[in-house]
């Protein structure tokens, strides 16, 4: 059984082992979204350069937003648990 002082430091770890599987799975959906993007602008006609140049920014984009949400994600979790730890 639990100890009530533990229990803050038991949900900060089962928000951090949630959040890393959350990546994960993240990752890996982005992943094969970049492929199947990438098949389909080179196998299809019907996007002009100019549409594909496009796509291909916001897809950089999207990489850029998404570090850095999961750098601030990171670092807040790690100040949060440094906090139950000092209590």
């Amino acid at each position: 059984m639990l100890e009530p002082v533990k229990v803050p430091g038991e949900m900060v770890r089962f928000m951090k082992a949630s959040w890393e599987t959350y990546l994960r799975i993240m990752e890996t959906i982005q992943a094969q979204t970049e492929k199947i993007l990438e098949v389909m602008l080179t196998q299809s006609s019907a996007v002009q350069d100019e549409g594909k140049q496009m796509i291909k920014q916001w897809t950089e984009m999207m990489k850029e937003a998404q570090a850095q949400y999961k750098k601030i994600m990171e670092e807040n979790l790690s100040k949060l648990e440094s906090m139950i730890n000092k209590e």
